[in-house]
């Protein structure tokens, strides 16, 4: 993957837009990234991982990207342009944010994180252009993934490479190094594989022990099965034990053969039983019948007798029965004649009825008289009808009075409350207009208190600055003071030690001589009188090392000297903006604008809704004023029309009175006439009615005599007393007819020869035919019983043994896949003897992969320590540890000076610098082959240069400049000045009050 551009807008530090060219820096192969602290260096780096990944390294929320330096209308967008498996890229990312909202004045709204992915082709022309591939998240990820061949957490691993966590992975433990390692490599399908066979040994073992617990309960069905075994079929064998399958299949087969002997057994038994059953059955049956002959011919003598006692008054009885049934033709003339009695004697109770509801004077005329009556109460009724419109007008017109009424009143009272409001509105016109007037000025004044509020502000934030700079400028001149103090008492120190080196010279000299050696000084190889070196002379290392002390304390006053001038010039510039005012006065000061300014728009906030009730109020005086001229005509209208309906109504009422004859209401009085009319017409019906039924009662009367006559009977009453229901009739008639059919039976039974034999015969007993007949049955259902239990023994045995061999059959494959998957599962858990490693399988697999990174990191580790150090890998187990991964993640360090193993936590600053640093290369070389096998054309370190000293840099930079062959470009993340030198292609990263900026350095520039 090589970088070409890349372009942050309002992200993080950067507030305006800012543009990076990789490929003007990497036109060495090498560029430095450099910057104060805090001015953004590490945030070009997730501007990076942002655009290819939408995240930036670690756990960040993506809504803090926004930088808090850019104006709220520029939206944050990152753009990065990249090529990677010979295709060229651009994505561009926005994160999701807050915006000032374009449709409400106040108020912000949300824009949803947004993605484009364009490719870059050339035209049929030549021409260059970018094409559209996606603009969907999940899309995008996809194509980004496919073409790095690695994931988010791979990539911020093998290219922005992370050296404070390299240099925590060089010295953590197993575990913490495992975390990542299985992160980068995906090793977790290994552990999946473990899990599997761990969980497959025990499904195995279930598997097994469910079916051995099945052979278990097939032989205690079996021991079920056979508890009903009589000693007398045969001796049972004794029940093997439960874990012997093979004995348990012998055993069941040794009682299928009792069984089967048992089974023979009780077929004879019943064969035995059936025969004796047929015998008791038939002498039953014989029993039965002649007791049944014996009781017919008993039953019949005694029906003889009865019959017999009954003929004696069946003489009297017919002659009843016919003069009943002569008697019977007249009963509807009979009933006819109580039926005209009946209707007779109710039309007179009507007709006494009706004529009491009449009036005393008319209850006793006759109907011509009725008649005469009823037609004086038609014509009444006419009369009345024809005033009923005049009731209804008379109605009317008092509905119209009352509403009249209501509405004068409601006129008199509108008139009232609008000359109230009327005389009230002056005032309040005046109010409102000067409350309207006064909040205009506030609006006015606005624009002004709110640049006096942004004037106050500027000073009292410059006066705090001021106050601030003060303090820190007199910490510096006092630190400066200090730093001079130091470099002069060092100074003094060194050239001290120096004079009293270069006085004892001579002796130092002297110390070096040795018998037959040329002096240093004359060249001769005799030294009779060789100088004594004093007691406290200096040696070259004491002065080298008080000289290193002068410089350290001079560099120290040039540092503290530089910033004593920088807070100097900051704490003019903050003079010249606060002035020399006191910072608790312009907080006072800032306080009072502030008050004004919000004074000013909470008045002017009222504006709209005080005007709009101004209007409001103009507006109602308009509405009371033609209101008041209306409630004045209404009332005046109101008053004149009650006068003229209260005369109409006066004439209605006295003609009325008269047409009501004291009733309430002429409808009263037209149900009083006809009610009555209704009274005298039924009178003269039911009148009519007596009459009619007199005469169909003489009728009638004539009838029946004529008729009971000429039945032979002497009057109506005597053949009303022979009269007899129907029912009875009948009653007597079928006894007749049944007692003439039950003599026939009778005399039947009594002379048939068979019945007459067995009433001769002894008295049968088929009770006890019954009891033999039963112990039979009895006897015949237990064999049958014994026969079906034996048979159904056999079936059952016979089925559980074909069960047991098929579960023998099946339990070698089950013990057989046990034995393998245990087997497996203890290997990949450590937990067996024959892993003599003692390492699980994914630790294993990570062990493999760390071995293969620490002899990539080597090859590197080499050259930058100057073939000092190599990376050890350790299969051992950590001391105490009872982890899962039981070992196999250890690294330590070989010193081949030394030719010992130490442990990484033993390196110095700058050696674990460089070890890390080759570490973090040999991962990256690792991690990339595993995962596409594609080269990184572009790569970045990230600080921890600072600890090197010069040899190591010096070594570091080789391996680096090795680094670039292949086409490849390292960027430097740091702020070491031996850098700045070494590397003349620069990206600079500068903090101002406002944002960070981008500025690319050349030779030149530097």
């Amino acid at each position: 993957m090589h970088l070409h551009h890349l372009t942050v807008q309002a992200f993080g530090p950067f507030a305006r837009t800012e543009t990076v060219d990789f490929d003007a820096l990497a036109g060495n192969g090498l560029f430095l990234l450099r910057g104060d602290t805090g001015a953004g260096k590490t945030s070009v780096l997730d501007a990076v991982c942002f655009a290819l990944y939408g995240t930036v390294p670690g756990i960040r929320p993506t809504h803090r990207l926004r930088s808090d330096h850019a104006p709220t209308t520029t939206r944050t967008a990152v753009t990065l342009d990249f090529s990677s498996a010979g295709r060229r890229l651009k994505i561009t990312r926005t994160p999701k944010q807050e915006r000032p909202s374009t449709r409400a004045k106040t108020g912000f709204a949300t824009d949803e994180a947004t993605v484009q992915l364009h490719q870059h082709t050339k035209t049929a022309d030549g021409q260059d252009q970018w094409d559209p591939v996606c603009a969907n998240h999940q899309d995008a990820a996809r194509e980004i993934e496919a073409a790095l061949g690695l994931n988010k957490e791979q990539f911020c691993q093998v290219v922005l490479l992370p050296q404070g966590d390299f240099a925590k992975f060089l010295r953590s433990d197993a575990k913490d190094r495992a975390g990542l390692l299985r992160r980068l490599f995906g090793t977790g399908r290994f552990q999946e594989l473990q899990t599997w066979l761990t969980t497959r040994s025990k499904e195995a073992r279930k598997e097994l022990e469910e079916a051995l617990t099945e052979i278990r309960q097939l032989g205690e069905r079996i021991d079920q099965e056979t508890r009903t075994l009589r000693p007398q079929d045969g001796e049972t064998p004794t029940r093997p034990a439960p874990d012997d399958p093979a004995a348990v299949l012998t055993w069941t087969q040794q009682l299928l053969a009792l069984s089967h002997k048992a089974h023979a057994a009780a077929q004879a038994d019943a064969v035995r039983s059936d025969d004796e059953h047929g015998e008791a059955k038939s002498n039953h049956e014989k029993a039965a019948d002649l007791a049944e002959r014996q009781a017919r011919h008993l039953d019949a003598r005694t029906r003889r007798t009865a019959l017999d006692e009954e003929a004696v008054g069946h003489s009297q009885l017919r002659e009843e029965l016919d003069r009943g049934r002569s008697a019977q033709a007249m009963r509807p003339l009979l009933d006819g004649l109580d039926r005209a009695a009946a209707a007779l004697e109710e039309a007179r109770t009507g007709e006494h009825q009706a004529r009491a509801l009449l009036a005393p004077e008319y209850q006793q005329e006759d109907p011509r008289r009725l008649s005469a009556h009823l037609e004086r109460q038609h014509a009444e009724r006419g009369r009345i009808e024809g005033l009923l419109p005049d009731e209804q007008l008379h109605t009317q017109l008092g509905i119209q009075l009352e509403d009249l009424a209501t509405k004068e009143q409601q006129a008199r009272a509108d008139l009232d409350d609008a000359e109230k409001w009327l005389a009230a509105w002056p005032a309040e016109e005046s109010r409102h207009t000067s409350a309207v007037d006064a909040m205009n000025r506030a609006t006015d004044s606005i624009a002004h208190l709110e640049q006096t509020a942004r004037d106050a502000t500027a000073r009292h934030e410059a006066a705090l600055l001021r106050d601030s700079l003060a303090t820190h400028l007199t910490a510096a001149a006092d630190e400066k003071t200090a730093r001079a103090t130091e470099a002069l008492q060092a100074k003094q120190e060194w050239l001290d030690l120096r004079e009293r080196r270069l006085d004892g010279m001579a002796g130092e000299l002297a110390a070096q001589l040795s018998p037959g050696t040329p002096c240093t000084v004359c060249g001769s190889t005799e030294h009779p009188a060789p100088a004594r070196p004093r007691a406290d002379q200096p040696t070259r290392e004491d002065e080298n090392k008080a000289r290193t002390l002068h410089e350290q304390a001079e560099q120290a006053l040039t540092k503290a000297d530089h910033e004593h001038a920088e807070l100097a010039e900051q704490h003019a510039m903050a003079i010249g903006s606060a002035g020399t005012t006191p910072a608790a006065e312009l907080a006072t000061t800032l306080q009072n604008a502030h008050t004004a300014h919000k004074e000013a728009c909470d008045t002017a906030a009222s504006l709209p809704a005080a005007r709009e009730d101004l209007a409001r109020l103009r507006s109602e005086h308009d509405t009371r004023t033609r209101l008041h001229q209306e409630a004045r005509d209404l009332l005046t209208e109101c008053q004149t029309r009650s006068r003229t309906l209260a005369q109409q109504q006066a004439e209605l009422t006295r003609t009325l009175d008269d047409a009501r004859a004291g009733h309430t209401s002429l409808p009263a009085r037209l149900a009083d006439l006809t009610r009555t009319a209704g009274h005298l017409d039924h009178a003269m019906a039911t009148a009519q009615t007596t009459t009619d039924a007199e005469a169909r009662h003489h009728d009638a009367l004539t009838a029946a005599d004529q008729a009971a006559r000429s039945a032979g009977f002497t009057s109506r009453d005597e053949a009303a007393d022979a009269l007899r229901t129907p029912v009875l009739l009948q009653q007597w008639a079928d006894e007749f007819e049944q007692w003439g059919k039950e003599d026939a039976i009778v005399t039947s039974i009594l002379t048939d020869p068979g019945l007459v034999e067995a009433s001769l015969q002894p008295a049968a007993d088929p009770t006890a035919a019954a009891h033999a007949l039963q112990q039979a049955e009895a006897r015949l259902k237990d064999t049958a019983g014994a026969t079906r239990q034996a048979a159904e023994r056999v079936t059952a045995l016979t089925e559980l043994a074909a069960d047991i061999e098929t579960r023998l059959a099946g339990l070698e494959p089950l013990q057989h896949s046990h034995r393998l998957a245990d087997c497996l599962a203890s290997i990949t858990s450590a937990n067996s003897a024959a892993n003599t490693l003692s390492m699980e399988l994914e630790a294993y697999v990570l062990a493999a992969r760390l071995e293969e990174i620490a002899a990539a990191a080597n090859t590197r580790l080499q050259n930058m320590t100057s073939e000092r150090y190599l990376l050890v890998h350790s299969d051992e187990k950590e001391a105490g540890r009872r982890g899962r991964l039981k070992g196999g993640l250890g690294l330590r360090v070989l010193d081949t000076w030394t030719g010992t193993e130490r442990e990484t936590s033993t390196l110095s600053g700058g050696e674990t610098f460089t070890a890390s640093l080759a570490l973090a290369l040999g991962l990256a070389d690792v991690v990339t082959q595993e995962a596409s096998g594609r080269p990184l054309g572009t790569l970045f370190i990230d600080e921890g240069f600072g600890t090197l000293d010069e040899q190591n840099l010096q070594d570091v930079m080789d391996v680096l400049d090795q680094l670039r062959a292949g086409n490849r470009t390292v960027g430097i993340v740091s702020h070491v000045p031996e850098l700045s030198r070494r590397i003349p292609s620069q990206l600079n990263v500068r903090k101002h009050r406002d944002g960070s900026t981008l500025r690319p350095l050349t030779g030149a520039d530097l």
